[in-house]
């Protein structure tokens, strides 16, 4: 009799599990518009850098085919008209016959799948290290955890549409205070049903 009456008392009561599940989708749902709007920001830099790059190549392109059209130029006026050797050598060369796509010096899949890979990984690292993204990451990546840690210590029926419906709920909330988006009336019908949903999931299980 004495062990019927501690049983119940050892187990945790049921809003530890509602506010540990509440934290899991915060974590997942809170940090998704950082992670989104750290990731559009580093995009653009990106996209921004590319361009300068290849504003100053083309100009610098532009600056020695200058260069070398003044030589020319000045050293035309020098050079002595070609001997009928030469030109026909000249010619002869000019009318080879073009050599095929694949005798030239392609770069092979092997190598362009290399370049791809190591573009990707350093494209990878350069993100982990802006802390904007980086931050919300692990912020996330902790509630995966802890969802799992937990998960395996109460109901399914219980736990998923908790974690689920809550990180929807702070994934709006999340939008609304980073990007300012306007919550339409129709998607706070949306959250006040899922809070009811959440409400009548939590008292069936009490």
């Amino acid at each position: 009799m004495a062990d019927t009456d501690l049983a119940p008392s050892d187990q945790p009561p049921v809003f530890n599990y509602v506010l540990s599940f509440l934290l899991v989708g915060m974590a997942w749902g809170g940090t998704t518009p950082f992670i989104r709007r750290a990731a559009k920001d580093f995009q653009a830099r990106q996209e921004a850098h590319q361009d300068q790059a290849q504003a100053t190549e083309l100009r610098t392109t532009q600056s020695t085919d200058d260069d070398r059209s003044g030589d020319n130029s000045e050293s035309d006026e020098d050079q002595p008209l070609p001997s009928p050797s030469n030109f026909a050598e000249s010619t002869a060369a000019d009318t080879a016959t073009p050599q095929p796509a694949w005798m030239n010096g392609s770069p092979s899949s092997t190598s362009w799948l290399r370049t791809k890979t190591i573009s990707i990984f350093w494209t990878v690292v350069n993100l982990l290290r802006t802390p904007a993204y980086s931050i919300p990451l692990v912020i996330n990546l902790t509630g995966s955890i802890w969802f799992f840690l937990l998960v395996g210590k109460h109901e399914l029926s219980l736990t998923v549409p908790l974690a689920n419906s809550s990180a929807f709920l702070f994934t709006v909330l999340g939008e609304w205070y980073v990007e300012k988006k306007v919550i339409e009336k129709e998607t706070w019908l949306g959250l006040a049903l899922v809070l009811g949903g959440i409400g009548i999931c939590v008292q069936s299980k009490t």
